[in-house]
C-alpha cells in the first residue's frame, strides 16, 4: 500500500480532516448537518436549572435536557424483587390467598406480615417525581455551536 497513490490521497484526507476539526467534535453528528462537541458541567441551580459549562453559568433558555431527567417523565416497567416481605399489615387476613403461577409466591402468614420469596410486577408505570439533579452533579452535554446545550445524563466516577 506505500506505493499505491490513491491510499495515500486517502490518508492524505484524513489528516487534513483531523486538522480542521478540534477535539471532541464529530461529523457524523445528528444528521451531519454540523459537528458536535461533547462538554463537561455542573450543576449549580435545580430550580431553575442553570449548569456551568467551560467556567460560565448557561440559563435555562439555552439547555435542553433529557426526558429522563425531568419532573413528570414516565415509563414502563416490569419490576422482580427476588426477596420480597410485605411488612406491617393491619387488619384480618382471610383465606384462601391465591397467586397467579409465575407470580411470587406466598411462603407464610404470621404476626400481621406476610413473606414472600419473590415478587414480579408485570406492568407499572414509574413516573419521577422531580428533577433527577442535584447542584454539583455532572452533566455530559453536548453542542454544536457552545450556544444551546443539550443534556444527555448525569455522569459519576467510577468505581
Amino acid at each position: 500500500m506505500d506505493g499505491d497513490p490513491y491510499a495515500r490521497f486517502v490518508a492524505l484526507g484524513r489528516s487534513v480532516s483531523a486538522d480542521a476539526m478540534p477535539a471532541g467534535d464529530s461529523q457524523q453528528a445528528g444528521t451531519g448537518a454540523a459537528p458536535a462537541r461533547m462538554r463537561l458541567g455542573e450543576v449549580v441551580s435545580r430550580v431553575p436549572l442553570k449548569v456551568k459549562v467551560a467556567g460560565l453559568n448557561q440559563p435555562t433558555e439555552v439547555l435542553k435536557i433529557n426526558e429522563r431527567l425531568v419532573k413528570g417523565a414516565k415509563w414502563k416497567t416490569k419490576t422482580t424483587s427476588p426477596d420480597s416481605d410485605y411488612n406491617i399489615l393491619t387488619g384480618p387476613i382471610e383465606g384462601p390467598v391465591i397467586h397467579a403461577p409465575g407470580q411470587g409466591q406466598l411462603v407464610r402468614l404470621d404476626d400481621g406480615y406476610v413473606h414472600s420469596e419473590d415478587t414480579t410486577i408485570d406492568e407499572a408505570t414509574v413516573e419521577q417525581l422531580e428533577i433527577d439533579l442535584e447542584v454539583g452533579d455532572e452533566v455530559l452535554l453536548l453542542t454544536e455551536d457552545d450556544q444551546v446545550f443539550y443534556i444527555i445524563m448525569k455522569v459519576v466516577d467510577a468505581v
